[in-house]
């Protein structure tokens, strides 16, 4: 079990996603002009794709004269960009410290293994105390405080 951790989300985050969902919604306007130009209905779909990186679409580009091509490049840096900086903008913050516990039944001698966090060992009392709460023996079926004999980290 080891380390208990969680994801933090460090500043930048919404940035990351902010640049993923543009470039998305930048590819999604693509593949409506597409549609729209009518090179999915037609027989020849690649022959279609590869005439239309050429096309200028005035209505997307606000005048600029941009090809389809530049808007799929610009939305593939969007998305990797965006993608880089949630990657690296998370950080993992350890909470608890898992251990793996020996217990034994004082009756049986019966010996297993179970996994404690370190700070609920330490608010028992161990390694002063070596005993847990009352619980039921999985060979003889009795009730019992079962004795720490190790504790370890799983």
């Amino acid at each position: 079990m080891g380390m208990i951790t969680i994801l933090k989300k460090k500043t930048g985050y919404g940035l990351g996603l902010s640049l993923c969902i543009i470039g998305i919604i930048l590819l999604l306007v693509v593949v409506w002009k597409w549609w729209d130009a009518g090179v999915f209905a037609s027989p020849d779909v690649l022959s279609e794709l590869s005439a239309s990186f050429t096309s200028i679409y005035a209505d997307i580009s606000l005048g600029i004269g941009l090809t389809i091509t530049y808007y799929i490049i610009i939305a593939a840096v969007l998305i990797s960009i965006g993608s880089a900086i949630l990657v690296l903008r998370r950080e993992k913050v350890a909470v608890t410290e898992s251990l793996a516990v020996v217990l034994e039944c004082p009756f049986c001698k019966n010996k297993w293994r179970e996994s404690m966090s370190k700070s609920h060992l330490k608010a028992m009392g161990y390694p002063e105390v070596r005993t847990l709460s009352r619980r039921k023996c999985t060979k003889c079926a009795k009730f019992m405080r079962p004795k720490i004999k190790r504790a370890y980290k799983a």
